[in-house]
């Protein structure tokens, strides 16, 4: 069943997003009375559209939010299209926040004036991805960061490291009293991260950590910690 998510709730009604006129319309081809799942408020409701198919009308309950998960992961900026892949399958699989950060290695460097339409496009990609999944919760996807600008945080905060030396595995730093919790990852561009930077990500607060022998692309990092996190969860 498809899903969309609302943008208000007026007693037993739900209204879409104007954005998803056209793929209502001229790609679903619904009809009133038509069955949708509809998210607002972290809460996913069974629905039906009304003759106006921008409101739904509520049926029942499907879930509701009842975790307090939080996994933040902190991207390099790269090619758009890793961008979009790591974005996509990220939330398909339960980032909630995505933060841009522009490493010194990074080959693709964003300009402060391109910033707000790629976090537009970026948004875009992280709403479709959990329509498609059945997320009852949209990534943000935050302002760009530096390793200098990045704030000391709480929870498990997870840095993926090359080095060999002063590194824990992810058997050490990940189990199942603390996935289910706050967590945060960073991983780098191709090169890695300069020793420097992770200098002062261990100061403030991330635990380097090394992914076993094999040197994983960018792009699949991130699916190989989240499979680790949904398997202990």
């Amino acid at each position: 069943m498809q899903q969309y998510f609302a943008v208000d709730k007026k007693n037993n009604e739900l209204i879409l997003n104007k954005i998803d006129e056209n793929h209502i319309k001229n790609v679903m081809r619904f009809k009133p009375k038509d069955e949708v799942l509809v998210v607002y408020n972290n809460t996913m409701y069974n629905c039906e559209f009304t003759d106006n198919l921008l409101i739904t009308k509520i049926k029942n309950i499907i879930k509701e939010k009842n975790e307090n998960r939080k996994i933040t992961a902190y991207i390099p900026i790269l090619q758009e299209e890793k961008m979009s892949f790591i974005i996509e399958k990220g939330t398909e699989m339960g980032i909630t926040d995505f933060i841009p950060v522009q490493f010194l290695r990074c080959k693709y460097k964003l300009k402060s004036e391109a910033e707000d339409k790629k976090i537009t496009r970026w948004s875009r990609i992280a709403k479709e991805a959990a329509e498609q999944s059945r997320q009852i919760q949209i990534p943000t996807i935050h302002k760009v960061e530096t390793v200098d600008t990045i704030e000391p945080l709480n929870g498990v905060n997870i840095l993926c490291s090359l080095d060999k030396n002063n590194v824990k595995t992810i058997k050490q730093v990940l189990n199942t009293n603390n996935v289910c919790g706050t967590i945060n990852m960073l991983f780098g561009p191709e090169g890695g991260i300069t020793e420097e930077e992770e200098n002062k990500l261990v100061e403030k607060g991330f635990i380097k950590t090394n992914l076993g022998s094999m040197v994983l692309r960018t792009e699949t990092v991130i699916i190989y910690l989240m499979s680790i996190i949904n398997y202990l969860s």
